[in-house]
Order: C-alpha cells, then sequence, then structure tokens
C-alpha cells in the first residue's frame, strides 16, 4: 500500500505541476483537473500514511494498550485457516458480484461518452464533424472503459483468483483501525493494511479497536469480524464459521 501511495502522490505532483504551468501559459484549464489531483495526492498520501500494520508502524515500546477485556490475554497474531469449499464458494459468489458491478460501470461509461459524443455532434452544423465528435468521445469512451476493466483486473479480479487457487485463508486478531479514503477506506491490522473491498463491513469495523477479522488474503474480500469478547460485528451472508477471537 505504502508503494502505492508513493505513485499516487508522485504522479499527483507531477500532474499538478504540468497543469499549474499550462495554466500559466494561458491554457485556461478550469478548476476540474486541479480538483482531481488534488484528490489523486490526498489519496496518495494516506496510501503512503497508513499502508502497514498497525504494530508494525510503531516500535513495541510505544504501541499504547488497546482497550479490550482484561480476561482477554494481549496477543497479536495472524493464523491460516483451511480454505473449505463452502467458504471458496462463498468467495466465488461474492466475486462474480463484483464482477456484474464492474460490467455495468463499465458498460455505462461506454454509453455515456457515446451519447456525449452523439449529442455534441448532432448540435455542430459543420459537416463531418459530428462524426469526428462521435469517434473522438466513442474512443475515450472505450479508453476509459479499459483503463477501469484493467485496474479491477489487477487489483480485485486477479488476486481473488489466486485466493480460489489457495488452501488456507487468513484470521488476524489484534488491533483494528478504520483509515476512511476517498469512495472507500483501508482496513488496518496489526501486521497488515489492505483497501477495504466497497464498502461492506465498513461501519461495523469502524466501531471496533479490537478484534479478529476474517479475510482473503490476496482479494482481501472481509468475511466476518468479531470483538474481543467474541460476540460477531460483521458477517458475510453465508459465511457460518465460529468466532476465533481467542484463537484459531
Amino acid at each position: 500500500m505504502r508503494i502505492w501511495g508513493n505513485v499516487l502522490l508522485a504522479i499527483g505532483i507531477l500532474f499538478l505541476i504540468l497543469l499549474g504551468l499550462a495554466e500559466l501559459g494561458g491554457a485556461h484549464l478550469g478548476v476540474a483537473p486541479f480538483f482531481i489531483m488534488a484528490i489523486l495526492i490526498l489519496i496518495g498520501w494516506k496510501l503512503r500514511t497508513s499502508g502497514r500494520g498497525i504494530l508494525r508502524s510503531k516500535s513495541a515500546e510505544t504501541v499504547p494498550a488497546p482497550r479490550q477485556p482484561a480476561a482477554l490475554a494481549v496477543e497479536f497474531s495472524t493464523v491460516e485457516l483451511p480454505l473449505t469449499p463452502e467458504v471458496a464458494a462463498l468467495i466465488a459468489s461474492q466475486n462474480a458480484r463484483t464482477q456484474r458491478i464492474l460490467l455495468y460501470i463499465v458498460g455505462g461509461c461506454l454509453a455515456f461518452f457515446a451519447g456525449l459524443g452523439a449529442v455534441l455532434g448532432a448540435a455542430d452544423n459543420i459537416p463531418g464533424e459530428g462524426r469526428t465528435f462521435l469517434l473522438l468521445f466513442g474512443g475515450l469512451g472505450v479508453a476509459c472503459a479499459f483503463l477501469i476493466y484493467a485496474i479491477s483486473w489487477l487489483t480485485t479480479q486477479k488476486p481473488v483468483r489466486r485466493d480460489l487457487r489457495a488452501t488456507t485463508y487468513l484470521r488476524t486478531t489484534g488491533p483494528v483501525k478504520v483509515v476512511p479514503i476517498v469512495g472507500g477506506a483501508m482496513l488496518r491490522l496489526a501486521d497488515r493494511a489492505f483497501l477495504m473491498d466497497g464498502r461492506s463491513g465498513m461501519v461495523e469495523l469502524s466501531n471496533l479497536d479490537w478484534g479478529c477479522v476474517d479475510y482473503s488474503p490476496h482479494g482481501h474480500m472481509i468475511l466476518g469480524a468479531w470483538d474481543g469478547e467474541g460476540r460477531s460485528v460483521y458477517c458475510l451472508p453465508g459465511y457460518t464459521v465460529a468466532s476465533g477471537s481467542r484463537g484459531a
């Protein structure tokens, strides 16, 4: 996550400088490009500063004692659980839902740009300009749709396929923190941090300071979460594995 944060931060700053130079040169770009770059820089900064586990970002001597039941031993651990056919089917089903949403987004992107090109072309009275607008905006739509799908494939679809080829998934017990990021959130656990898949579980895990979280190791699909007393705070529909907040 920190590497991605550095990349986004560098890209955002570079393009912000280029946009500033273009504006000084009389390009009159408006506010929108600068606003987008500012959001990109903010996301990069969040990933850079929060993209590691809670305990990995501090020395053992400086970690404050998290709020937890007195009877619960102070222990931070990540263990592997066997990936049963039922859990694999649940991950595959949730991933199929994500793919359907992605296809809707890609289709909407194509339709938006094609429609925009058609409207601008119809409003232009210069012969041949209508076709130019349609080809130009249609090409932009294809490029944006491809970019969206490629990013989703690399960050979501491919990692989930690795999860389904594996024989285990993970359970981490320890401090929990949800860091809001534009359009989503990052989940910080004791020894790792990753972007959450959509908003599933975001509100429920935001109320945890300490707990147990089950998730897939590569796609980071959150299956269930419990507080320090073993009470369920979030569960993906169909996930029936019992609480392991006191150990695997």
